[in-house]
């Protein structure tokens, strides 16, 4: 399939920026598998609140160790093997964790996973964006996180099934030691171990992937990067954007991370910064990783609640084709603004729902509205804003300071909200999060500009 304008392949890029993806889809499937097992490891391993919050949060403190190695690795090694190191070290994180016996390697396992999608999510967008074309980049790069959701979707429904399989079997201890994962009161290995398939799935797309172009320039591979840009951007104009990129790296010769805090690249640091650290503390990872209990305590069943959150996935994959389909057309900072204030409203409502002591479909309805308009702009537009602004000698390197922000805020949500639940009214702790959407809206008006249809290299000239 050739692409009119620039004669290049369209089906080329699909099938890059779709093999990169499976990154996110796995990564979306470990920060969520731990929702469907908390009752049973809770009632296993005896674990109080803050244990319980070390066990959930563990993945993120590794995400954010995994992110701020990242950028180093991506610079000195290339793209394409840190997506192969992360692939590896989540397939083994997942087989570790159906076989633990106790809490401690539970949580190492978990840890080491959560390495594993640090570096993922530091990799994926950033080889996405360095691939994708100017008119479409946004698009492609909000593919990476649509991946995320469908892989929140797919293992939410595995969860479920396998919780469902489990107690409609009522498998007996006569089994295989394998079939023993699918026990009522044992299920919880097979739905970490159900993890290693997409875990198999990323090593194998990953090995076909080609290396990114911009980093084949930067370390002087010049021939190996025209034919790639040309297959993606057609003969002629891959010619062109292959010379503006080395016109651009002369002007950043010299350029080190330390220049990151210089006040030429001072204001999309404290932009990324602020944007990675309020869209991660705006309650999202509260609900996608304590989804079941706030339904259970909103009083549905262990089954019920389960289900209910299979409903929260699909709608959080949905409203990511929204965003898929708008970022190119109305812009970043439009989206977000939209997807800000609906979400502040709808956080305004559950909090208010816990308060008067609503429970059923009304707070239900309440998250589903808070994760459409937060899959529909906040979410996957952070990781397009962090991927295009920054210089490409540092970018990798300056990714990873975002997605840190962005691991060890959502790791701070993680362990602090079983806590803060126990201190205060769950009313007050979403009105916190409401707070917060307002603060990342008023960044969004006094600090972003708008970098829809715009080349890399014109983003940075810019700053």
């Amino acid at each position: 399939m050739k692409n009119e304008l620039t004669n290049g392949s369209t089906l080329y890029l699909w099938l890059i920026c779709l093999g990169a993806t499976f990154g996110g889809l796995l990564f979306g499937y470990d920060l969520v598998v731990v929702s469907g097992v908390i009752p049973q490891v809770v009632k296993q391993f005896g674990l109080t609140s803050p244990q319980l919050g070390l066990l959930v949060s563990c993945v993120l403190w590794g995400c954010a160790i995994g992110a701020g190695f990242g950028g180093i690795l991506l610079d000195g090694f290339g793209r394409k093997k840190v997506l192969l190191i992360a692939a590896i070290i989540m397939f083994i994180s997942a087989l570790w964790s159906g076989v633990c016996v106790s809490t401690p390697s539970l949580v190492l396992a978990r840890f080491l996973g959560g390495v594993g999608c640090g570096l993922a999510s530091t990799a994926c967008p950033l080889y996405i964006s360095e691939v994708s074309p100017a008119n479409n980049r946004g698009r492609m790069v909000t593919l990476y996180h649509l991946s995320v959701c469908l892989g929140i979707v797919i293992c939410v429904f595995v969860n479920w099934g396998i919780f469902l399989f489990a107690e409609a079997s009522s498998v007996s201890g006569n089994f295989s030691p394998f079939w023993k994962w699918f026990a009522v009161d044992q299920n919880w290995r097979a739905m970490f171990g159900s993890e290693a398939i997409p875990g198999l799935m990323f090593i194998v797309s990953v090995m076909l992937l080609p290396e990114s172009p911009r980093w084949l320039v930067a370390n002087a591979r010049i021939n190996e990067a025209k034919i790639i840009l040309e297959k993606i951007n057609g003969k002629e104009k891959g010619r062109l954007i292959c010379a503006e990129i080395q016109k651009t790296l002369l002007i950043e010769n010299g350029i080190t991370f330390f220049d990151l805090f210089s006040s030429r690249l001072r204001r999309p640091l404290v932009l990324a910064i602020l944007i990675c650290i309020l869209s991660e503390a705006c309650g999202i990872s509260a609900i996608l990783y304590y989804g079941p209990q706030l339904f259970e305590q909103a009083g549905l069943s262990l089954g019920q609640s389960l289900g209910g959150f299979s409903v929260i996935a699909l709608v959080n994959l949905v409203f990511n084709l929204v965003a898929m389909s708008f970022i190119d057309v109305i812009g970043r900072r439009k989206l977000l603004a939209i997807g800000g204030l609906g979400s502040m409203v709808s956080l305004l409502v559950i909090g208010s729902c816990y308060l008067v002591g609503q429970t059923g479909i009304i707070i239900v309805l309440a998250m589903i509205a808070f994760v459409a308009f937060f899959s529909s702009s906040i979410g996957p537009v952070k990781f397009v804003i962090i991927s295009e602004i920054f210089p490409t000698i540092i970018r990798g390197k300056a990714i990873s300071v975002g997605t840190v922000c962005i691991w060890l805020t959502s790791a701070a949500i993680a362990q602090l909200f079983p806590v803060m639940r126990e201190l205060m009214d769950t009313g007050y702790v979403f009105f916190f999060f409401a707070l917060d959407i307002a603060a990342l809206l008023l960044v969004i008006g006094l600090l972003m500009p708008e970098t829809k249809g715009r080349t890399m290299e014109e983003i940075e000239r810019s700053w």
